[in-house]
């Protein structure tokens, strides 16, 4: 097929796709923002032309040593534009633990942290608490574009927070509200919890900035870890959420497998989304020391897996996890993909790595599973979103088998002879 008319496909796709979306989600497609458009961010206007501005990578982190518990707490970033001056770019919340995650465009970073010591709904001069690096040496953090930056803390400052002074303008200063974080890594929420509905999960893909101001990107039990169970570990594809789940992990044998689920807004890059994924998991893995792990992944989902998989899991790392299943994952990527990265218009973070010829496809479908991960894949043969996608012969290489089922994209996971054959593999693997 020719790119014209693989780009006329592509636009006649999308059209569809904007007027579905502004029937359920208020126009999301045609509002994307700057911050989560590529073609509309590439470059910034001003005195730094060349300075990328879409949201494309992590920084991740902790505020310690704050007596005032109940005292709000903000993170803010503030990118170097190479004249010597600091532009305010974006900013996180804090979780119950002090942890944050800020979602920004790569650049060169100061942070800094702002508390409402006097709880009066508004942040003042006086009241930036820390700064990563130290009161008189702040650190700067280089971020590239799709990079996960970990491990970084901030201590709060006590009095050497009197001298402390941002490098620029806080426009969120004059916001009567501080927006607190309302998740986090390892949190216990029913699978049906609102935080897993349909209008987050769109947000999550097409606005996935405010998704990740408002969520994070985390893993979620449904109740108490219990040592005795195997977690199986079940993440969404696009536009996704936990909701997916509810008919497979309802009929799960709940006396020997706990539920776990990765929710993450499907609108990043999808190696962001597997680079998280590794980072939230090894924090669970520390807290709870799990010995074996089942990953269950849908649609995209299962590229994100893959990636995860393939990079992070090894004999030596993250080995606990033997069983992979995957639904309906269209292994070879989508060609209106990569045409839409060669013309101009909106274009949100995950299209980048979603075509057959983008870096992230080829390198996650040219590398090899470990040796002791069991995948196992399931299609569906009337799906025609993944259509023979779900069959790559790179994918199936590797796998132990693979399951063809009278059953659409959606409906492969709501069908009862899916998952009796699900539960089978769940019991022959991890007898």
């Amino acid at each position: 097929m020719n790119h014209g008319k693989t780009f006329y496909i592509f636009c006649m796709y999308y059209a569809v796709c904007a007027v579905i979306s502004c029937t359920l989600t208020g126009c999301k497609y045609m509002s994307i923002p700057v911050t989560d458009d590529i073609q509309a961010g590439v470059h910034q206007k001003g005195s730094c032309p060349d300075m990328p501005v879409y949201n494309s990578a992590v920084i991740k982190g902790k505020f310690i040593g704050m007596a005032e518990k109940r005292a709000a707490t903000l993170i803010a970033a503030y990118r170097s534009t190479g004249n010597g001056d600091a532009e305010y770019t974006g900013y996180a919340t804090l979780t119950p633990s002090g942890s944050f995650m800020l979602y920004l465009p790569e650049g060169r970073y100061l942070l800094y942290s702002l508390t409402d010591y006097n709880d009066d709904g508004i942040l003042q001069n006086n009241e930036i608490s820390g700064v990563f690096g130290s009161v008189f040496a702040p650190r700067e953090i280089a971020l590239a574009e799709g990079a996960l930056v970990t491990n970084i803390d901030i201590h709060a400052s006590g009095a050497g927070r009197h001298i402390l002074r941002l490098p620029g303008p806080f426009p969120l200063r004059e916001y009567l509200k501080i927006p607190r974080k309302v998740t986090y890594n390892g949190q216990i929420l029913k699978i049906y919890s609102e935080y897993f509905s349909v209008e987050n999960a769109q947000t999550g893909y097409w606005h996935p900035t405010s998704f990740m101001q408002t969520f994070g990107a985390h893993i979620y039990l449904t109740e108490k870890y219990d040592q005795k169970k195997i977690p199986v570990l079940f993440v969404h594809g696009t536009k996704g959420s936990p909701h997916n789940w509810i008919y497979l992990c309802m009929r799960l044998d709940r006396t020997r497998y706990q539920p776990l689920f990765y929710y993450y807004p499907s609108g990043i890059r999808l190696s962001l989304s597997a680079a998280i994924l590794n980072e939230e998991l090894r924090e669970l893995r520390q807290q709870y020391g799990f010995q074996k792990m089942v990953v269950v992944a849908h649609s995209v989902g299962g590229l994100v897996s893959r990636a995860f998989i393939s990079r992070y899991v090894s004999d030596g790392h993250n080995d606990f996890i033997n069983l992979f299943v995957t639904f309906a994952t269209p292994w070879s990527g989508f060609e209106m993909a990569d045409a839409s990265q060669q013309r101009p218009h909106k274009s949100i973070p995950a299209w980048a790595d979603l075509g057959p010829q983008s870096s992230f496809i080829q390198k996650t479908m040219n590398a090899k599973l470990p040796t002791h991960v069991r995948h196992y894949i399931f299609y569906g043969t009337n799906d025609v979103l993944s259509a023979d996608k779900a069959t790559d012969e790179r994918a199936v290489s590797c796998a132990v088998k693979s399951l063809g089922f009278d059953c659409t994209h959606d409906t492969i996971l709501i069908k009862r002879s899916v998952f009796e054959k699900f539960n089978a593999i769940l019991e022959k693997e991890l007898r």
